[in-house]
């Protein structure tokens, strides 16, 4: 799913490029407006100024040049005048040997339009019929204007307001990216401290950080926290109450049965029975009450720190020997799925286990595989026969006198594994030749 900054980033774009190209064409139109407005009224006035430079005398018509500007004089200055009469034609001296195609006007008639002039130019062009008092003399006087210098300077001016509106487009775009991206800085502070949260390092988020809209949420979020860290406590507590309450009748029960199996053998074992099944399910939940009631993040075990921590205690306790434990550990990997206290005993009694065996090294793997964690710990020891690898968590079961021990160490291990549902796994290892043992840990 697309971010909300990703969201905000491409709506406010395409809103500032379309206003851009709005106001781009908005412009233009009313530049080019503006232009032709310009330049009807320059014709207007020079169609004034001719007229005013018109003189009747005995019923010829004669225009004084003297009078008018002297753009007329250039030949193709790029403004022209013709007068058009009945039997003549009066034309500017820039027309040179050009001609305007008119259209005779009557009297006070105007008219406006564009066509093609001297050296094929695009012109703009006014005419205006004119009559003298008598109505003896009809003439129809055309101003016209060359628009190709003006077009070229329109076009220049539109071409810097294009440059200086795509370089305002940029600042604005960079504007937003910015604006954007310190509007969500608190966000990704608030992502961090959630790291830090899921790995332990902070128990609570801290609310003088956090901006005022997110206030509420985070505040919230930690009462969350610390009602859940408070309801797991109360059922640990509870369940462990019950479990060491049931403990005194069960022991007083257990006595009568002694007493009663003088009597009623039979009876006083299945009384045994169901009473050892009883403490069986009373230590397996007063262990899953240990185990769930701190299993928040801060409570997992972590990878490296843990491992690498006990691995220097265990090479410091059988420095003696000088055995090295190598730790081979995936990247990406912060926490194990196990409570740190049981987590170092487990792996703790494997690589303690390892190292009492070992001849001169030991390998700790960690690595993911078919979505789930695998942790591995092999020896170059001298390993223990295929037929004798079911007999090692056996409690009290020692294969071999000869190293110091009391045989509780992988009954343990396996008792662990049960409460967390790990696969635990014996085999002779292939890279150093000793006893492999396997791990197979849930995902985070």
């Amino acid at each position: 799913m697309i971010s909300i900054r990703a969201k905000l980033s491409l709506w406010l774009t395409a809103l500032v490029i379309v206003a851009t190209l709005v106001a781009l064409a908005l412009f233009e139109s009313v530049l080019r407006q503006a232009f032709h407005d310009s330049i009807i009224n320059r014709l207007e006035e020079d169609l004034e100024h001719i007229v005013l430079a018109t003189e009747i005398h005995d019923g010829a018509i004669h225009i004084d040049e003297s009078q008018l500007s002297g753009f007329y004089r250039p030949a193709f200055s790029g403004r022209y005048y013709q007068l058009n009469l009945s039997d003549q034609v009066i034309r500017s001296r820039s027309l040179w040997d050009q001609q305007l195609d008119t259209q005779p006007l009557s009297a006070g008639q105007t008219r406006v339009w564009q066509a093609k002039g001297p050296k094929n130019h695009d012109m703009q062009l006014l005419s205006l019929g004119l009559a003298s008092s008598d109505g003896s003399v009809s003439a129809t006087l055309t101003v016209a204007q060359d628009l190709s210098i003006g077009r070229k300077v329109f076009s220049e001016i539109n071409g810097t307001k294009l440059m200086v509106n795509l370089g305002m487009l940029l600042a604005m775009l960079a504007g937003i990216y910015i604006v954007l991206r310190q509007s969500f800085k608190p966000l990704r502070q608030i992502k961090q401290a959630l790291s830090q949260l899921k790995n332990g390092e902070i128990r609570a988020l801290e609310l003088d950080s956090i901006p005022a809209e997110l206030h509420p949420l985070a505040a919230t979020y930690n009462e969350l926290l610390e009602y859940t860290g408070k309801q797991i406590s109360r059922s640990r507590n509870n369940l462990g109450n019950l479990s060491h309450g049931l403990k005194t009748p069960l022991a007083v029960m257990q006595q009568q049965v002694e007493t009663l199996a003088l009597s009623q053998p039979e009876l006083a074992q299945t009384m045994a029975q169901q009473l050892d099944a009883m403490h069986r399910l009373i230590a397996r939940k007063l262990a899953s009450a240990r185990i769930t009631g701190d299993m928040l993040p801060a409570a997992k075990l972590q990878v490296p720190k843990d491992l690498e921590s006990l691995s220097a205690t265990l090479e410091r306790v059988h420095q003696g020997r000088q055995i090295p434990i190598h730790l081979e550990l995936a990247r990406g990997i912060a926490r194990l799925p196990l409570h740190r206290e049981d987590g170092m005993e487990l792996i703790g009694n494997l690589l303690d286990n390892a190292c009492k065996w070992a001849r001169s090294e030991v390998i700790l793997r960690l690595y993911p595989l078919n979505d789930r964690l695998w942790l591995s710990i092999e020896d170059d020891g001298p390993g223990v026969d295929e037929q004798r690898l079911h007999e090692l968590t056996e409690r009290g079961k020692r294969l071999d006198e000869a190293v110091s021990g009391h045989g509780l160490g992988l009954s343990i291990v396996k008792e662990i594994c049960e409460q967390y549902d790990l696969g635990l796994s014996f085999e002779c290892g292939e890279r150093l030749g000793g006893l492999k043992v396997t791990l197979s840990l849930p995902p985070q």
